[in-house]
């Protein structure tokens, strides 16, 4: 078992750009598909997300292309894709807090209940102003771990190896 692993790994590590551009394919796909036929609708803590895999699929591709034309951006972009990730992990990881009633989110997506110093009429208006995705609840997750908490962990495991890989490369 350690041995397919510590292969796996390898297999990975060594196409890590392929890899990365598929797994930002898959996961945005994924997304798309959960809104369009699954019915669930993004929060405004989704967006971010999704704009950074939009970037890590545009950076990888130019990494992709420029591997054997130009080392130097070559390079870059590979960092560039190694940036995208990291700002994945950064959103997806505040909105699993925002989910999980660690923290309070942004007000465009959370409801407070401070109902006793306004009108019922202002709280109404405020209610009317609301959009209809809440960031702090979780619509939909499988075995304890939702959308933006499986965003996190990918995310995460990809930021690392791609930081592994460039210090391979620095160290060239």
């Amino acid at each position: 078992m350690i041995k397919y692993l510590k292969s796996l790994w390898a297999l990975v590590f060594s196409n890590i750009i392929e890899f990365s551009l598929l797994a930002s394919i898959l996961m945005l796909s994924g997304a798309y598909a959960f809104e369009y036929i699954g019915g669930l609708f993004p929060c405004d803590l989704c967006w971010p997300q999704r704009y950074a895999h939009m970037a890590v699929i545009i950076f990888a591709s130019f990494t992709l292309y420029f591997r054997n034309l130009n080392q130097r951006k070559w390079l870059r972009f590979k960092m560039m894709t190694l940036f995208s990730y990291a700002v994945s992990v950064g959103y997806s990881g505040y909105h699993v807090g925002v989910e999980q009633k660690w923290w309070e989110g942004p007000d465009s997506c959370t409801i407070t209940s401070d109902t006793g110093t306004v009108s019922a009429l202002e709280f109404f208006n405020q209610l009317q102003e609301i959009p209809f995705v809440r960031c702090d609840e979780i619509p939909w997750e499988m075995f304890g771990v939702s959308m933006a908490g499986y965003n996190f962990l990918i995310s995460l495991l990809f930021t690392f190896m791609l930081l592994l890989s460039i210090r391979k490369n620095f160290k060239r």
